[in-house]
């Protein structure tokens, strides 16, 4: 928002905003009075706090409270449940003004939270139902690194809800091709530089068929653009998406030549990239 620019100690919010003049100052104090407890206030929003939907500012507060009590797993469980419960109904509007500075980072760790199998669940679902309702949160979930912690819930599957709900995560993550912050690169391509392709990839047959469309949908996703330092990682798996076409599941195939269609254009008329990548079946596969 523009009241960020006029203060370091603002919050950052997915929604942004601008003001001037007597709103702006108007802002900077409400959102000054406001930041400890890691919501944002927007202009006029005091107002409109009784809007069907709109969290208040201390129900936002206590949830933060709940995610940062660290040692207390019971605590921050419920509020990942409530945090759970509120994202799920919510749009852009009603989170107007929403921290993505203050809540990210526990909901984030919580991920990785191997004490509790609920909170990790959780954590995971938070992620996917913020995207759902503000799709420009993305590549504030990447700043937060939230792709580490769920590409390791793929590649060592300890508890098959939460993996499933990881994957669910990524995909959702991977269906938002918004610029990342301070002009790096797209949330697809740095999924794939954080190792997205192999994670999804490493135990898909594992799940159920519902699931693995998915994440072929997510691999696909991904390879919408593929930079050339990337190309190692698409190599690697090449193999294992060349024998995905053989599945006796169509949509899933459908999704896997999309994969392949992408990656041929990424690397159109670079004889060596194709060589490499043509040396592992996919041709007579694709017939």
């Amino acid at each position: 928002s523009s009241s960020a620019g006029a203060s370091s100690s603002m919050l950052p919010t997915a929604t942004g905003g601008s003001s001037s003049g007597f709103l702006g100052g108007l802002h900077a104090a409400m959102a000054m009075h406001s930041a400890l407890a890691g919501y944002d206030v927007h202009p006029l929003s005091r107002l409109m706090e009784d809007m069907p939907g709109r969290p208040s500012t201390s129900r936002m507060r206590s949830l933060l409270e709940g995610l940062r009590a660290e040692g207390d797993i019971v605590r921050q469980t419920a509020a990942l449940q409530e945090l759970c419960e509120l994202l799920c109904m919510a749009t852009e509007e009603t989170l107007e003004g929403f921290s993505m500075e203050a809540f990210l980072p526990p909901v984030v760790s919580l991920i990785s939270c191997e004490a509790s199998p609920e909170a990790m669940l959780l954590a995971c679902r938070c992620v996917a139902h913020l995207l759902e309702a503000i799709p420009r949160a993305a590549p504030y979930v990447v700043h937060y690194n939230c792709v580490g912690p769920l590409c390791a819930k793929l590649m060592s599957i300890d508890y098959i809800d939460v993996a499933e709900q990881a994957l669910q995560t990524l995909h959702k993550m991977s269906s938002i091709a918004e610029p990342g912050r301070g002009g790096q690169d797209s949330t697809p391509v740095q999924i794939l530089r954080g190792g997205g392709l192999a994670a999804v990839l490493m135990y898909l047959d594992f799940f159920p068929t519902a699931v693995q469309r998915t994440g072929a949908a997510t691999v696909a996703n991904l390879c919408r653009r593929i930079p050339a330092d990337c190309l190692p990682m698409v190599v690697e798996a090449a193999p294992q998406l060349s024998t995905l076409l053989l599945s006796q599941d169509p949509k899933l195939v459908d999704q896997v030549f999309i994969a392949w269609s992408r990656i041929v254009s990424n690397f159109q008329g670079q004889k060596a990239p194709l060589a490499q990548l043509a040396g592992h079946g996919v041709i007579p596969n694709a017939w």
